[in-house]
């Protein structure tokens, strides 16, 4: 098993209605189809994807190295929430996505903590590249959410 020691959490840059009627594991498919027909990858580059109404669907196996954050793809873990269209970096998370999906988010990210304790950083795609995604600061919501509760 490889070395997984972040999670990086992502955008799908799609508007809010966006496939909303399909399942999350028909938003996989599809977003499968975008990096391997259009980016000639091998497999859809996230592991998890968060549905609008909070499923998550896994995506490329944990097993395997991710294709999400160049340079950081050997030990993380890449999940991406579905939406975020619009997004600046520093917007707010419900700005751009749903209660459901802050729940699931938070589960999966106290999940995956379980199953690999060797985890010491959560991030943002923002934090490594000069883009926008997943339209909100990471550790910020962390911290709200955890208010929150």
């Amino acid at each position: 098993m490889r070395q997984i020691n972040e999670v990086i959490v992502h955008c799908t840059a799609t508007r809010p209605n966006w496939n909303k009627e399909k399942s999350a594991g028909d938003i996989v498919r599809i977003i499968r189809g975008w990096h391997t027909k259009e980016r000639g990858w091998s497999d859809i580059g996230y592991h998890m994807v968060i549905h609008r109404d909070g499923t998550v669907a896994l995506g490329r196996p944990v097993e395997r190295s991710g294709a999400h954050t160049k340079g950081r793809n050997k030990s993380s873990i890449g999940i991406a929430l579905v939406g975020g269209f619009g997004s600046e970096a520093n917007d707010k998370f419900e700005q751009h996505f749903t209660d459901e999906q802050a729940d699931a988010l938070m589960k999966l990210l106290k999940d995956l903590r379980g199953l690999y304790p060797e985890i010491e950083e959560i991030s943002g795609h923002n934090a490594y590249a000069s883009k926008a995604c997943p339209g909100f600061q990471i550790k910020e919501f962390i911290e709200e959410y955890n208010k929150g509760s």
